[in-house]
């Protein structure tokens, strides 16, 4: 009797540790009890869970087949060596440990969920539907988190996190509810709780690939591309398998500048999944970076192939300066958007595909009716508020001020200096860039996201609550120089070569112009500048790839470029001289002449690569990647009065800058 309280004792304490998460002691506390009881089975079974969840598969292994040699009718022996082999990718076996579980015991929540895993691996996905329904039925923790997840759905997260808190004290280690709490978080905005639930579950299941997936994710969403890399890289390796995780991978490589890499696992997720055609389309936009354009044509067609309602593939053709659609194709394209589908991401894309086709046949009435067809689609899905940017923008120009500027400054610091081209999207920024990235000491780094993701994190852990840009005012002048330091550390890997100089051309840095001044003194700053209605119809004519969300109403986008207007026109005010104005029809017009005024303002000496800029060979990841390995053209300037009976309402916005 004695001896059956003490081991129901230990197994409480040691269960009570993995509740809460407590490995390490978990273990110790097993190994410690088994030492005067090798053959109990209930606490060599714990400690093969622990095992298990700390990553020592090779000990769990023996410990729990020893366990079921020693209790062969023990279920949860079974479950725990199916999920064993499902971190060691071999999902054919962990079925049958799953299906011995259920066999053993029919109420084993944990086995139908992971039955339910292995078969959706395996492609048998009714299968895995039946599996995951017995689960819900069975796991009142699942059933509490369908009931959160449905309230997350429907925007009531207070009510979601109340389901959640209600089952999260008697399991605080339960990744699933965590998963739930940090997605709750996310959606109210609650982003540094959110990062921190999901690290903790990272921490809890160092072994399980999709806590390192979800913050990859998170990260992405974020703009913190680098680190959702790294991330990535980490969930990939855990489970190579899942395409999913492999494709998001390879689409941050993409982000962050590693083209190469990112063609890699491009072709790594079509050896898993041939036509699988997000990755199609990824292989065929790094294709087109590196300037390879017929075998990204050739990827992009074969994504149409494998499924032609993959409208992404559509536009990414269209997008081609020189590709033109067959009469088949166009007819294709009708077809699908005259069918019943209810994927409004694809028919947004066929309309913009659409619109092309028109304009390359010089039916610009018929590429309007699908340009607002298509964009009325986009701004339906996505969130802008133009209140807000104004509201932003009014905190800019209230806080950087003449005398703020002048008495706060930072050291400039040793190394490569930035040069950031501004300015609205589609206004020539990418001219602008390979003209100086065809310098030998200027790097073309693309769009960077380092500026905007330290002006967001500025002051997130300060108890105080001020944020950007207020906080700039607590910071010395030892603060702002780390700071810059901080966005140089950042893009090093946007800059493998280390030249002396380096471009960001992030449009909407224009912005956080008064922080490059503050951190970065030794930057300089292009603001590159469009007639007002050839940038909006400009913008109204591109299906970005993420953000830009001012392009898809004309009138709300003609009410960014007064924004943006207004505030470069503060920036002179307050930094006279510190801005380089480059008017993009003057480049047109004058390349040498405009060319020599941008590297005399950069302070580089004259070099003619710069003037045959379309012999540079770099990657180019923008939606100007054709243009730029092109000489100079004029056919853009002037684009808008294609569209000119359209644009009345745009006109009188903009009146005063026509």
């Amino acid at each position: 009797m004695i001896q059956a309280d003490k081991a129901q004792r230990a197994f409480e304490d040691i269960f009570s540790l993995i509740n809460s998460g407590q490995f390490e002691h978990a273990e110790k506390r097993c190994k410690s009890y088994l030492e005067g009881s090798p053959d109990d089975i209930n606490v060599l079974g714990l400690l093969g869970v622990v095992l298990l969840r700390i990553g020592k598969i090779t000990d769990a292994k023996p410990i729990l087949e020893r366990t079921i040699r020693l209790e062969p009718k023990f279920a949860k022996p079974h479950e725990d060596l199916g999920t064993l082999c499902l971190y060691e990718g071999n999902p054919e076996r962990a079925v049958q440990y799953f299906e011995e579980a259920i066999r053993l015991d029919g109420s084993q929540a944990g086995a139908y969920a992971g039955l339910a895993k292995a078969l959706a691996r395996l492609g048998e996905h009714e299968a895995a539907n039946e599996a995951e329904k017995r689960h819900l039925e069975l796991s009142p923790i699942a059933q509490a988190l369908a009931k959160a997840s449905k309230l997350l759905a429907a925007g009531q997260t207070a009510k979601a996190e109340e389901v959640c808190d209600s089952i999260s004290k008697q399991h605080p280690a339960n990744t699933n509810i965590l998963r739930m709490q940090a997605s709750i978080a996310t959606k109210d905005g609650r982003h540094i709780i959110a990062e921190g639930l999901l690290k903790r579950i990272i921490k809890l299941s160092p072994y399980n690939d999709r806590p390192y997936a979800d913050l990859g994710r998170f990260l992405g969403e974020r703009d913190r591309y680098p680190e959702g890399v790294d991330v990535l890289k980490q969930a990939v390796a855990l489970e190579p398998s899942v395409v999913t995780s492999q494709q998001m991978l390879a689409d941050f490589l993409s982000i962050v500048g590693q083209s190469s890499d990112a063609l890699e696992i491009y072709d790594a997720v079509l050896g898993l999944d041939p036509d699988y055609s997000p990755a199609l389309v990824g292989r065929g936009h790094m294709l087109r970076i590196l300037g390879r354009w017929d075998e990204a044509i050739i990827s992009y067609e074969s994504a149409i192939a494998a499924r032609p309602d993959f409208g992404q593939a559509w536009w990414s053709l269209a997008s081609l300066r020189n590709y033109r659609f067959s009469t088949e194709q166009i007819d294709e394209m009708r077809a699908q958007v005259n069918s019943a589908s209810e994927d409004d991401n694809a028919m947004v894309s066929f309309h913009f595909a659409l619109a092309r086709a028109c304009e390359d046949d010089s039916d610009f009435d018929g590429a309007w009716q699908h340009y607002v067809l298509g964009n009325s689609l986009k701004r339906e899905a996505i969130q802008y508020d133009p209140v807000k940017i104004e509201m932003s923008h009014d905190k800019i120009v209230d806080f950087f001020t003449t005398e703020f500027l002048e008495l706060n400054n930072s050291q400039a610091s040793d190394g490569p200096a930035p040069i950031f081209i501004v300015g609205m999207p589609r206004s020539g920024s990418t001219l602008l860039e390979q003209i100086l990235a065809s310098h030998s000491q200027v790097e073309g780094a693309a769009e960077l996201p380092y500026l905007a993701m330290l002006a967001e994190t500025l002051g997130s852990h300060r108890s105080g609550g001020k944020r950007y840009p207020g906080v700039l005012a607590d910071m010395t002048a030892e603060q702002l120089t780390a700071l810059g330091k901080s966005y140089i550390y950042h893009s090093k890997r946007n800059r493998p070569e280390n030249l002396p100089r380096f471009t960001d051309k992030r449009p909407a840095n224009f912005s956080h112009i008064g922080l490059i001044h503050l951190a970065l003194p030794n930057a300089k700053i292009i603001d590159v500048r469009r007639h007002p209605l050839d940038a909006c119809v400009g913008n109204y004519r591109q299906l970005f790839a993420k953000g830009k969300n001012h392009a898809y109403d004309l009138y709300e986008c003609a009410e960014y470029y007064q924004e943006y207007v207004r505030l470069m026109a503060h920036w002179d005010e307050v930094l006279p001289g510190r801005v380089l104005k480059v008017q993009y029809e003057d480049v047109v017009a004058d390349i040498e002449g405009q060319t020599r005024r941008m590297l005399e303002y950069c302070e580089l000496p004259w070099e003619d690569a710069c003037l045959n800029y379309y012999e540079t060979s770099r990657p180019v990841n923008t939606a100007s990647s054709d243009q730029v390995r092109e000489p100079i053209f004029d056919d853009a300037v002037g684009y808008w009065k294609n569209f000119e009976s359209e644009l009345a309402e745009v006109k009188e916005a903009l009146a005063y800058l026509l």
